[in-house]
């Protein structure tokens, strides 16, 4: 969903074509969500079935086709932007997966090393964020260093449950 709200954003804003929605929207999130080019042109021919988007004049060179946001897909973006997220957190992650099905099996310590080496990817993770959230706001990105800081204090959160689950397993 976000992705095709995502993309409807950033023709609202102006017209592109799909290799420049593309690199947009991965400059946008500074590179944390790579898109693939059949994804971003199959998002496009669903917003432009719905009537959210529509081409801009003949085609250009190489077949390139712009595209703008309808003033359907503005009140659509609008409504979008102005909605709380209130679907609860997916717990799909593989790392939630191998803990619940480590946890039963749990042979020779295997849950341990899982936990301790998942802690370091976790702390890396956080440095990472921490680089890039300054690195951001050095370039006056402001609205890029809060993503970086979401997944920071996400991560934090993480961290937080690994350390639970090192301790709970500690005490079977």
């Amino acid at each position: 969903m976000s992705l095709r709200f995502g993309l409807l954003g950033l023709l609202a804003a102006e017209s592109l074509h799909g290799y420049e929605i593309k690199q947009r929207f991965e400059d946008m999130l500074g590179g944390t969500w790579e898109l693939n080019i059949g994804s971003v042109y199959q998002a496009l021919q669903r917003l432009e079935r719905d009537g959210l988007v529509e081409p801009v004049g003949d085609r250009g060179d190489r077949g390139k086709q712009l595209f703008r946001a309808t003033s359907a897909g503005e009140a659509a973006l609008a409504e979008w932007l102005e909605g709380v997220d209130e679907e609860p957190q997916l717990l799909r992650e593989e790392i939630y997966i191998k803990v619940v099905l480590g946890a039963r099996r749990n042979q020779n310590g295997a849950m341990g090393r899982l936990l301790k080496r998942q802690r370091h990817a976790y702390l890396q993770r956080l440095r990472d964020l921490a680089d890039s959230e300054k690195e951001a706001q050095a370039r006056g990105r402001t609205e890029l260093a809060l993503l970086f800081k979401g997944g920071r204090l996400h991560t934090e959160a993480d961290l937080k449950w690994l350390e639970a689950c090192m301790e709970e397993l500690k005490t079977r």
